[in-house]
């Protein structure tokens, strides 16, 4: 069959010809037009719901909304996980569903449910939203608006930033196409306040409720339907909508002795910034930040171009003193890491070419051969836009993997055609290019076929692995598989054909290279088949000893990804307000800045309206760097962050600070829903027995070697004042609960009780208690309400009001309440830290009933990745002996090739245990590869001697000379895969630190398996053969 392609190939070289070009301008419009990522998307299929409530404590939040909201969604079909956060004024609840759900199908079913579950709400208590359509890596493009000089515009406000914020410059970057929502963070909203002094209140004997009614009764629009004047038809609208403080201060509350009296008799009415969960400061200053999120499935890049796009729309319409400074941009990352992989393979190609032609020594052999390696990856991009891939650092490193592998099956083809044409120039023949192109394919075209098919099969694990590690590794897999097809098909069409139009028939003499190599290799080889037993000994011992290395290589799931910039988590105690933590963002920033390698500094304190399930006194503070070559000093990121951290620890000597990145943080909280490395999960029923224990297991885990970071969320301290109704005292007055309950929402909790409406922009009419009410505990006791008889009473005497101390949040997974430990690990594997700290728990903390903890993080990734290879790995070598015994119909042959994978590990191993890198899924890619090359080569060699065989030479003639002429070809694969990755494996840009593992293993893992090929592979053909043949001669002989 594939013989036949080959022959028609040559019979139609022009056509041939014509179709590659056509394929190539399909494959270049493909790299124009495919996404462009610095990561593949690993957000999994969730949706989001949140549930504002102001003012309601986490205990409340979680009884009154979270709950009911996570039971109604635990229905629902392929839920694989439901987690939730319930934290002071927000209910947020995540559904993960399978994978392979729609997301806008998933976000319907919730839709659907929420409707069901809004009736178990209680009314007033908010209302089930869901959070926007953007990935977990969404946040694509960050920028603060800000006062140019903060002496010269002191007189524009933080409130009127949030403003122009929300209802100019958000409004604008909604419309960039990609975007699906635009987060406000920091500033003050502003709000229209009715300012109520209680004492206004008894004077003209009213009640905090009538003051509410009033407002509500003096603010609406509505309409008459419409009258006939005449022979016209007029509409009658009913205008009665506030416009400003005047308006509110003008409603009439009630009249005395036809006197009326006005709200501004009772209340003053002013313009202020509304309550505040979170802010933003920046260099130092307080800014209002704005996040543009990407919506699922969008181009990174093509999103910011858009957005910046709209960034020169709104720079126009600014007024004068304020400015949009852009914080963090997803393209920068993108470009670093793209250029990394783009590197690679540019400094790849050119390797290849160059050993190529020391192999030939021809140039237009090596023209030949070098032309599959562009062709191949055209082709592969072709097939990543059918698949929808977007070229990120994963898909890309698949690319520059199989630089070396693409172009095997050209270089055995057209090293064999050109010595085919050299031995019938030196017998004196006339050389018939078409004819010995096509003997030489014959000779190779089915053994090169098996091989990159096996290598195909080899890459099958790949398309096994599911969640993250799935998503981080199938693009690779793909792109591997794309590329290997490409070179299938080039090397049985294109490759023949150009072979038979550019080689030039000349004698064949060795290069100097190949001279020199074989003056080595013929001694080695002659001497290890006269020395069988020691040469398979010392291979056996070799790789006895490799395998010792594996217990103590550390195991990881993938080495980190340094971004260039640094994100520092720090946690303050959580009785802190949020007053104190601006201030504390201020000191780090002023810190920070005296570091000449920052260039910007941006802390993002507490939470914005939408996407953060964090308290005031939590912050992220992100950190931009300059580039290293304007660094003062030579010194790597790592390096940096603990120099900063030491300043960071005297700066805040009472808050935990970790060093984390941008991406990196993300990909970690969508993972496993929390923002660390690793995280040991506490689950139980009771909070203040979660508190406990994980006090115990934090102390324990603290002792044991390489932990990092460790951080105990903590949770109970949460300071509160408790007002809990008398309900005896409340019948005795006449009062309701209600009477009571609205002082608190309302007075002092400053609940909107209507809008204002300005064109499109809308503001909250809040009715809240003067400050001086508020100010103390004993000035809350002393709020007056009105008896029904008239009387007025303190809200102490129908009220007990306590301090106490509650919860900051409540975490819940799959509907238990759980305790997290957060933690980093440095200096050593994941996989020991995890194996110790099991240890020293089980001897240390004994668990009641119904409580057990569970690893998180990237340590529940890699056992899962683990467990799934070690069922597919297996399998997968199954269908490689199904092939090789298709290749060779030998079951001796097969286990042959195959006998020859383990030792192809030997250089991997050593290469992990000398460079103190860990096995990790980059490094398992490694081995897969070189299995795929060890086994072409063995395909290749096998097949040649069997041909010399079916010739007439005996076993030990065959192996010596099939030896000879298949040095170079093999010689060739394997340092063409090798000097291909050898940019990859000494690269140093964005995201080199994911791809040296592999590198590292794939080029040391060559060298051994080349050799072994080379020398260990004849000397068992040779023991196997010369064994068969006395045992047939003793057969014929009887």
């Amino acid at each position: 069959m594939f013989e036949k392609l080959v022959e028609s190939s040559l019979k139609y070289k022009f056509l041939v010809l014509i179709a590659f070009g056509v394929i190539a301008f399909l494959g270049w419009r493909a790299v124009v037009s495919v996404p462009i990522d610095a990561f593949p998307d690993v957000t999994p299929a969730q949706v989001n719901i949140y549930t504002e409530s102001p003012g309601l404590a986490a205990e409340d939040v979680e009884q009154l909304l979270t709950f009911p909201i996570e039971s109604g969604m635990a229905g629902l079909p392929k839920v694989e996980e439901i987690r939730s956060v319930s934290l002071f004024g927000l209910s947020y609840v995540a559904v993960y569903f399978e994978d392979d759900m729609d997301i806008y199908f998933a976000r319907r079913l919730v839709m659907e449910r929420l409707q069901e579950v809004g009736d178990r709400i209680p009314e007033g208590y908010g209302t089930p939203e869901m959070g926007p359509n953007s990935s977990g890596l969404g946040q694509v493009f960050w920028y603060t608006l800000e006062r140019e000089d903060e002496k010269l515009n002191a007189d524009i406000s933080d409130m009127d930033l949030r403003t122009l914020h929300d209802w100019s410059v958000r409004l604008i970057l909604r419309t960039a196409s990609g975007v699906d929502d635009v987060m406000s963070w920091g500033g003050q909203e502003r709000q229209f306040q009715v300012v109520i002094n209680p004492l206004n209140l008894i004077k003209y004997n009213l009640s905090f409720t009538d003051v509410i009614e009033v407002i509500q009764a003096n603010n609406r629009q509505v309409g008459g339907q419409y009258i006939n004047l005449g022979a016209e038809q007029y509409l009658v609208r009913g205008l009665g909508l506030v416009s400003n403080e005047d308006d509110i201060g003008a409603m009439v509350v009630k009249v005395e002795d036809g006197t009326p009296v006005y709200l501004r008799d009772v209340a003053s009415i002013e313009q202020a910034g509304g309550v505040r969960f979170g802010a933003v400061t920046r260099d130092g200053k307080e800014v209002v930040l704005g996040m543009a999120l990407s919506r699922m499935g969008e181009n990174a890049a093509n999103v910011v171009e858009a957005v910046k796009e709209k960034v020169e729309i709104v720079n126009q319409s600014l007024p004068d003193g304020v400015t949009l400074r852009p914080v963090y941009e997803r393209t920068d990352l993108v470009d670093e890491a793209v250029g990394t992989a783009v590197r690679a393979l540019v400094e790849g190609s050119l390797l290849v070419a160059i050993v190529l032609f020391l192999f030939l020594g021809e140039i237009r052999s090596a023209i030949v051969v070098i032309t599959a390696l562009p062709v191949a990856m055209l082709i592969a991009f072709i097939f990543m836009g059918e698949a929808g891939l977007s070229a990120n650092l994963m898909s890309l490193a698949g690319l520059a993997v199989g630089i070396g592998m693409m172009v095997d099956g050209a270089v055995v083809m057209v090293e064999n055609a050109f010595r085919i044409m050299a031995e019938r120039k030196e017998r004196g023949e006339d050389v018939d290019k078409t004819s010995a192109v096509l003997e030489a394919a014959r000779e190779v075209a089915n053994p090169i076929a098996f091989a990159i098919l096996i290598i195909i099969v080899v890459f099958l694990p790949l398309f096994a692995l599911e969640g993250l590690e799935g998503k981080l590794f199938k693009p690779m897999a793909f792109n591997i598989s794309f590329a290997m097809a490409g070179s299938l098909l080039l090397t049985l069409t294109l490759i023949p054909v150009l072979a038979a139009l550019i080689l030039k028939p000349k004698e064949e003499r060795d290069t100097w290279l190949v001279r020199h190599i074989k003056q080595i290799y013929m001694p080695l080889l002659n001497w290890s088949l006269l020395n069988k037993r020691i040469v398979v000994t010392s291979a056996v011992a070799v790789l006895t000893a490799s395998m010792l290395l594996f217990p103590f290589l550390g195991k990881e799931f993938m080495p980190q990804l340094q971004e260039g910039s640094i994100m520092w988590r720090v946690t303050s105690i959580p009785s802190a307000s949020l007053d104190q933590s601006i201030e504390i963002s201020k000191d780090i920033e002023n810190a920070l800045s005296k570091f000449p390698e920052v260039k910007t500094t941006v802390a993002m304190i507490g939470r914005a309206e939408k996407g953060e399930t964090a308290d005031v006194n939590y912050m992220e503070i992100y950190t931009e760097l300059n580039p290293v070559d304007e660094w003062p000093e030579k010194r790597s990121v790592p390096d940096l962050a603990e120099s900063m951290r030491e300043e960071l620890e005297v700066v805040v000597p009472t808050a935990v600070v970790a060093f984390t990145q941008p991406i990196q943080m993300r990909v970690e909280e969508l993972i496993s829903g929390v923002r660390a490395t690793l995280a040991a999960k506490i689950y139980g029923e009771d909070l203040s027995e979660l508190d406990r224990l994980s006090e115990k297991v934090k102390d324990v885990i603290a002792s044991v070697d390489g932990v990092a970071d460790l951080s105990l969320e903590a949770n109970v301290g949460k300071p509160q004042i408790r007002i809990q109704v008398k309900r005896d005292q409340l019948a005795r007055f006449g009062l309701n609960a209600d009477d009571v309950l609205s002082v608190v929402r309302t007075g002092i909790g400053n609940e909107p009780v209507s809008t204002l409406i300005d064109g499109v922009r809308r503001f909250d009419i809040t009715a809240r208690l003067d400050d001086r009410s508020k100010e103390s505990v004993q000035s809350i006791e002393n709020i007056p309400l009105q008896a029904s008889s008239g009387a007025i009473v303190p809200l102490r005497t129908v009220a007990d009001v306590s301090v106490a101390e509650g919860y900051s949040f409540i975490r819940r997974e799959q509907l238990q309440r759980y305790a997290v430990i957060q933690m980093d690990v440095q200096g050593r594997d994941i996989d020991g830290f995890v194996a110790d700290a099991n240890a020293a728990i089980t001897a240390q903390v004994e668990l009641p009933p119904g409580y057990w903890i569970e690893w998180g993080g990237a340590f529940e990734n890699q056992q899962r990745a683990l467990a799934r290879l070690s069922v597919i790995v297996p399998l997968t070598i199954f269908f490689i002996f199904v092939l090789l015994y298709t290749a060779f119909n030998s079951i001796r042959y097969a286990a042959l090739i195959i006998a020859n994978v383990p030792f192809a590990t030997v250089g991997g191993l050593i290469a992990l245990a000398i460079s103190g890198q860990y096995v990790s899924v980059p490094s398992a890619i490694g081995f897969i590869a070189v299995f795929g090359v060890a086994m072409l080569n063995g395909i290749v060699l096998v097949s040649f001697i069997n041909e010399l065989r079916d010739k007439g030479l005996s076993a030990a003639e065959a192996v010596r000379k099939g030896a000879e002429m298949r040095l170079r070809p093999v010689l060739m694969t394997a340092s063409v895969a090798i000097l291909g990755l050898m940019p990859m494996l000494l690269s140093s840009g964005v995201g080199a630190e994911t791809q040296r593992p592999l590198a590292s293993v794939v080029v040391a893992g060559l060298i051994t398996s080349t050799l072994l090929t080379l020398v260990l592979l004849p000397v068992i053909y040779e023991w196997m053969e010369t064994k068969r043949e006395r045992n047939d001669e003793v057969l014929k002989q009887t």
